[in-house]
């Protein structure tokens, strides 16, 4: 009886910690997650203005630089959660776990790591999928048809040029058999590879000389967290003029 008693006590006590533990986490994840939608917002209240007669931003990038020098782009996509700075990271990912304002959070930032980014034939732009929503979390619904159709654009601005990108490849897989696929192909070779590996056939694009490749977690076919799959938005990359 003493033993039953014991092992009741064990398990409540096992089950209380672990429930808080739990709740500290959920917690803790919704404050980073109210503080990253803070800052992004301010920043693009301080930082970007809509021209009247364009409709297109205007970003103030003296004022970004002075807020961060590692902020060297913005990436949008319309009627998505998707309207970021872009920072340029280096090989430790430091931008993985913090946000543009160096403050440390689990959303991380949109990082690059290429330091020639969007000037080299492909520039892989990386970015967290967050159960909240939010960074890259809505590359999965590219899969759907309806989705992707409806939102095939991107746009990339940078302090140098601007550029609309349009997504000719989708599709989901382990980040190391990517990089086997790819790491021998020529420019060309790799689009054909992006094109036949689309989870969507697409179409109607006319690829350039360049090309982003916007890469997250994907938790298809995964069997481990963190993940080894990946999902790839493959579009291309063309200056607006």
């Amino acid at each position: 009886m003493k033993y039953k008693s014991k092992l009741t006590i064990f398990l409540i006590i096992t089950f209380t910690i672990t429930f808080c533990i739990s709740l500290y986490l959920v917690i803790k994840d919704f404050i980073q997650y109210q503080e990253n939608n803070k800052i992004t917002e301010e920043l693009i209240d301080d930082a970007i203005e809509i021209d009247s007669k364009t409709e297109e931003p205007l970003i103030d990038w003296n004022y970004l630089k002075s807020v961060n020098d590692d902020i060297v782009g913005w990436i949008e996509i319309e009627n998505t959660k998707i309207n970021y700075p872009i920072l340029k990271d280096n090989e430790n990912l430091y931008y993985l776990k913090h946000t543009y304002n160096r403050k440390f959070n689990n959303n991380g930032s949109i990082f690059v790591t290429d330091s020639n980014f969007f000037n080299t034939e492909e520039t892989v732009i990386y970015g967290h999928n967050m159960r909240n929503g939010t960074m890259f979390s809505i590359l999965g619904n590219y899969l759907d048809n309806e989705f992707l159709y409806s939102h095939q654009n991107i746009k990339i601005y940078t302090p140098t040029q601007n550029y609309n990108c349009k997504i000719f490849s989708c599709y989901s897989i382990g980040i190391e058999t990517e990089n086997d696929n790819i790491k021998d192909l020529n420019y060309q070779e790799r689009i054909n590879y992006y094109k036949n590996s689309s989870k969507n056939s697409i179409s109607n694009v006319e690829i350039t000389d360049k090309i982003i490749k916007l890469s997250t977690c994907s938790y298809i076919n995964a069997k481990t967290r963190p993940t080894n799959q990946r999902y790839y938005i493959i579009a291309t990359l063309e200056s607006i003029k």
